[in-house]
């Protein structure tokens, strides 16, 4: 069955990005982000496109939320916090803003 999102208004999930401190947070912990996204299983290009998305104009922006927790639970290891207080310090979430253009 398939759900038709203009008649059930489907609600969009907010956009997940990295907190502007992450570098020096991950710094401070005492790794470089490449060693971190290797810790977290996510690719360097991944961490480099969510902390200078300016660099990136083809990415829609944000992350997925599988790739949130990862980062989560890997910076709750490295400073032995809860993952849910890591998610908390690193992820920002951001709703879309409403486009001033019509829609169709």
């Amino acid at each position: 069955m398939v759900l038709n999102p203009k008649v059930y208004g489907a609600v969009k999930q907010p956009r997940l990005h990295l907190s502007e401190h992450f570098p020096d947070m991950i710094a401070k912990a005492g790794f470089s982000q490449r060693a971190f996204a290797r810790k977290a299983g996510v690719s360097f290009s991944t961490i480099m496109g969510l902390v200078h998305p300016e660099l990136h104009p083809g990415r829609r922006g944000g992350m997925q939320r599988r790739t949130a927790w990862l980062i989560a639970r890997a910076y709750a290891d490295l400073v032995g916090v809860e993952p849910e207080m890591a998610f908390r310090l690193l992820i920002v979430e951001r709703r879309d803003e409403p486009s001033l253009e019509p829609t169709p």
